[in-house]
């Protein structure tokens, strides 16, 4: 795969991360609420890992880089986003069927 690819594809996960992180959010208060409980143990641990990355001071790419600083943390991000999208899709789906129950 081209670097250029590859970059591509990184963009298009960034793209993605806002649409799907007021989908995260919301998963996570019915999660926390009690109403949602369709998180495994890896993604539970999956979504401590990155934010840990993220609100470390300590990255691959230093924060205070303007321009560049935040990258990765929003690579780290997108990539969650993208390995969760099974759960996020059937959270949105148990979303759905929630809101039309209620």
């Amino acid at each position: 795969m081209k670097i250029s690819t590859r970059f591509l594809e990184l963009l298009r996960m960034i793209g993605r991360l806002w649409t799907d992180l007021p989908l995260l959010f919301r998963l996570l208060k019915a999660w926390k609420d009690g109403s949602y409980r369709g998180l495994s143990a890896r993604t539970l641990a999956s979504l401590v890992a990155a934010l840990i990355y993220v609100l470390s001071p300590v990255d691959f790419i230093p924060d205070f880089i303007p321009g560049i600083g935040l990258i990765d943390d929003a690579a780290v991000l997108a990539f969650l986003l993208h390995s969760m999208a099974q759960d996020l899709a059937a959270f949105r789906r148990w979303e759905q069927n929630h809101v039309k129950v209620s």
